[in-house]
């Protein structure tokens, strides 16, 4: 009998343990932590989403930069196996292949700054932009009062 006190006893001690829900809800009664909580999740989510995006653009930017940059250089390429110019003047098909990919270089430097620009910087593009079109419009008119005197 005294064992069997025993364990009545040590079992109507023993608490259930409340699952995780309920512990939340015990100390979370007005729901106010959770719903903060879903917003943090859920611009956390957005953030990373948006980074992914951003990192996509990126990538785009690069790969299509790189392609108009290779223009030049497929092309004179082309024309010096083509022509087979490196046999008769292997100094001036080396000059045209080192312009071609410096060229290229800048084309490529030129394209992916534009296109950065555009694409993931709009509001420091359209700044940049118009002060360059100002600047051209200027020019232009100086050029042209210039010349008719």
């Amino acid at each position: 009998m005294r064992t069997l006190l025993t364990i009545l006893l040590f079992l109507s001690s023993l608490q259930v343990a409340p699952s995780p829900e309920e512990m939340y809800g015990m100390y979370d009664k007005d729901g106010k932590h959770r719903k903060q909580i879903e917003k943090f999740e859920q611009v956390r989510q957005r953030a990373a989403e948006a980074e992914n995006e951003e990192h996509d653009k990126q990538t785009r930017i690069l790969v299509v930069s790189l392609l108009i940059g290779l223009i030049p250089v497929v092309v004179v390429g082309g024309n010096v196996v083509s022509k087979q110019s490196w046999k008769t003047s292997p100094r001036g098909a080396t000059g045209a292949l080192a312009i071609a990919v410096a060229g290229g270089a800048a084309l490529f430097a030129f394209n992916y700054g534009w296109f950065y620009l555009k694409y993931l910087h709009e509001g420091v593009f359209k700044f940049i932009f118009s002060i360059a079109v100002i600047l051209l419009l200027i020019g232009i008119g100086i050029y042209v009062t210039r010349k008719k005197k």
